[in-house]
């Protein structure tokens, strides 16, 4: 029991570490991995640890907390009964598997840092916050070196060469839907004026990075969700998302003198993406995503109750050329895991995001930030997920299991006290936990390993071809 509450603990360090070296790994972490595999590979090593975690804890009897009601555990575990099923008659078992069980277990890393969370209250939330913005300070510092070098050389940049250690720029923008009001929150939290000015001060500098990525579902994501939560919680709400707009603006401004004004002066275009913005829409206002929609309703209309299968968006829609899911959440589960899926998600999401809503009559005056920023945050992620592919990859879905861990943990730390309930496990029942553990284990590398054996040669063929690796079924690669 003792080595469980030792692994639980630590558990939620190691997630936000991962996020906090996970840009960095130029260097391959096996043999021809990209920015994108490395990052799968370091959220593999987060679910296969909440496993590992999970099954000391069931294994050795430990307390297990109550944290879910029961309407919201029959709902999510019917969620993943529908997708098991779905994953069963997909074209590719073995990548629908993989997928089915990377989510479960993110889900798992959710419910691990929730525990924590529930139980020690501000003093870990406040170190976790603390990691997450060491993460955004350290990448800042990256950037910083990275413009400094390229204003030396005196080159007009690529996208790529503005956001580094993500194989797409919009990976990047994905991450800053969740990191940018948990900054915010992060600064908010602080204990005097100083240490709140030099965390307001890298927020509005992330912000200035999504102005140069010009992320518009990121940017719309988050002012649809401040309007939202503002307007709905009122005054209560209003100095935390004034605060964030005023920090947007900042990062504007630093935006246009740092990557406009002196560019231009060194004979150079502005640096990044933002004045191309409004060409680049009225041309083509939704960016491709039109064929990506309708293929995902063929796909639904195909077959309704199951859908295709975890995933494999990526290969019902690879002749289109243009991406490996609809970028859109519910076409997405809507044509992958099947309608009933969707509408057990959509119950589960608008259960969560009441039980959060309804915290506003309870909470004290400065636990208002705190809830404003956890709700911003989950509708931002839920409005920019209708134009983005933020729920796909490694690094934004890392992101969201700790921003849900953080949330759900912090929302039960109000609470008298959280019911917990003592595991005494027979030896038949350790067998078929044990047993339920290797296959999860087995569908992950079963799902992973022919890839990685062979991505220097798969990711050779895909840069030879327009494909936009990765995610899509290429060659057969996933």
């Amino acid at each position: 029991m003792a080595l469980a509450n030792r692994l639980r603990s630590v558990f939620p360090f190691w997630v936000a570490t991962c996020l906090v070296v996970s840009p960095f790994f130029v260097f391959p972490l096996v043999s021809g991995a990209h920015f994108y595999d490395n990052q799968r590979l370091i959220e593999i090593s987060c679910v296969l640890f909440a496993l590992v975690v999970i099954w000391v804890q069931l294994i050795q009897g430990a307390a297990s907390l109550q944290l879910l009601s029961r309407p919201l555990t029959l709902l999510l575990a019917l969620f993943f009964l529908v997708g098991l099923v779905s994953s069963s008659t997909a074209y590719s078992p073995r990548h629908a598997f993989l997928e089915w069980t990377n989510l479960l277990l993110l889900c798992g890393v959710a419910w691990l840092v929730a525990a924590e969370i529930s139980v020690k209250g501000d003093l870990l939330l406040d170190k976790v916050l603390m990691l997450c913005g060491l993460a955004c300070a350290a990448y800042l510092l990256l950037e910083i070196a990275i413009y400094l070098s390229l204003l030396n050389a005196g080159v007009q940049p690529k996208p790529l060469q503005l956001i580094v250690g993500f194989d797409n720029y919009r990976s990047f923008n994905y991450g800053q839907t969740i990191s940018l009001p948990m900054l915010g929150l992060v600064a908010a939290r602080m204990p005097d004026r100083g240490r709140q000015f030099f965390w307001w001060t890298i927020t509005a500098l992330w912000w200035m990075l999504l102005f140069v990525s010009a992320g518009r579902g990121t940017f719309v994501g988050l002012m649809a969700a401040m309007v939202m939560v503002w307007f709905s919680l009122r005054q209560a709400a209003g100095a935390w998302c004034r605060a964030m707009m005023l920090a947007g603006l900042a990062g504007l401004a630093a935006y246009l003198f740092f990557y406009v004004a002196i560019p231009l002066s060194m004979g150079l275009e502005p640096f990044g993406l933002l004045f191309g913005i409004a060409e680049r829409t009225v041309e083509n206002p939704t960016s491709g995503r039109l064929l990506l929609w309708v293929r995902a309703l063929e796909m639904i209309f195909d077959n309704p109750w199951l859908g295709a299968g975890p995933v494999h968006f990526a290969h019902y829609g690879r002749d289109l050329q243009l991406g490996s899911s609809p970028h859109n959440w519910p076409l997405q589960i809507g044509s992958e895991w099947g309608m009933p899926a969707l509408f057990l998600l959509c119950g589960v999401l608008a259960l969560a995001m009441f039980k959060l809503w309804r915290l506003r009559k309870i909470v004290s005056v400065k636990e208002q930030d705190t809830l404003t920023a956890w709700l911003v945050t989950g509708l931002a992620i839920l409005v920019d997920g209708l134009v983005s592919g933020l729920i796909v990859m490694p690094t934004s879905q890392l992101w969201i299991a700790l921003y849900v861990g953080c949330a759900w943990g912090w929302t039960y730390s109000l609470a008298p006290a959280v019911k917990s309930m003592e595991l005494r496990p027979s030896a038949r029942h350790r067998m078929l936990i044990s047993l339920a553990v290797l296959l999860m284990m087995y569908a992950l590398a079963r799902g992973l390993w022919p890839e990685l054996n062979e991505l220097k040669v798969l990711n050779a063929l895909d840069s030879e071809t327009t494909v936009l690796a990765p995610r899509i079924f290429s060659n057969g690669s996933f």
